[in-house]
């Protein structure tokens, strides 16, 4: 079953839908889970789209991390024994899931497997997030949901970087299987709260679930050189609310502690914001 989260996305879902029907080995079914979106989320009639496609709506924004947890949660109340998980602005090649499963099928129990991201720019890597991998159900069994806590910001760090693999599930990686980052909500200023999660949840995971320092003192420096650097107003204000996260990240308080205003798409290329 594919599993596709969504966020105030209409053009960028459509599309992800559309280049999920397109492959040449489709999924058996689709779950849509929308994230508070304004207005809601809409499939493509059954005419037009013949797979069983279902929608379920959370009518509170809870990020990535609990748009995800719902999903999954979803997932498992189901009789599919995979997902393939995907954000709304991942647009997958035609033998993305084909190529992804003709690597799952060799240990079905254990499938962990990954495409490549092609993004925006052309550069191409590979980055653990919710990019159209493949996971079994037996995985998410052993090692639980996503952290919805953590909200925004190194959830699928937690999960997918460390709390699978350390749960002795490796992650594998197709080169032929290809997929397109839209990143349809990047761009422009960031916003404050970006920075409040960004730094506890960047904290918390080195403190409280790796307990080690490993790259954090170098991600934090660059972190904190963007902050300053990046945008030439408020940085005062800034780095109060990344000294608040931090505290937060210390302390382990999770959860939606800072306001969050509704994130719009933009165009696929990179045009201004889509009403």
């Amino acid at each position: 079953m594919a599993v596709i989260l969504s966020h105030n996305a209409p053009a960028s879902l459509a599309r992800c839908l559309q280049a999920v029907l397109d492959q040449t080995t489709p999924p058996e079914g689709v779950l849509v889970v929308d994230n508070a979106s304004s207005p809601p989320a809409v499939l493509p009639p059954p005419d037009r789209y013949p797979i069983p496609t279902h929608l379920l709506r959370s009518e509170t924004n809870t990020g990535p991390a609990g748009g995800y947890a719902k999903a999954l949660a979803e997932f498992l109340e189901s009789d599919y024994l995979h997902a393939w998980v995907l954000d709304d602005d991942m647009v997958p090649e035609t033998a993305c899931l084909e190529r992804l499963w003709a690597m799952a099928k060799k240990d079905p129990e254990t499938a962990f497997v990954f495409p490549v991201s092609q993004q925006v720019d052309g550069s191409i890597g590979v980055w653990p997030s919710w990019c159209a991998f493949v996971i079994s159900r037996q995985i998410i069994d052993a090692v639980g949901l996503p952290m919805e806590e953590l909200f925004w910001w190194a959830e699928d760090t937690e999960y997918l970087q460390w709390r699978i693999p350390q749960a002795g599930y490796p992650r594998q990686v197709v080169q032929e299987a290809v997929v397109h980052h839209e990143a349809i909500r990047q761009g422009g200023g960031i916003p404050l709260w970006k920075y409040y999660y960004e730094s506890r949840n960047m904290l918390y995971v080195h403190l409280h679930v790796k307990r080690r320092v490993g790259w954090y003192p170098r991600n934090m420096l660059k972190f904190l050189a963007r902050a300053v650097l990046r945008e030439g107003n408020g940085r005062l204000r800034r780095l109060a609310v990344i000294g608040w996260g931090l505290s937060d990240g210390a302390r382990g308080r999770l959860g939606l502690r800072y306001p969050v205003e509704p994130m719009q798409e933009r165009a696929s290329d990179g045009s201004p914001g889509v009403p």
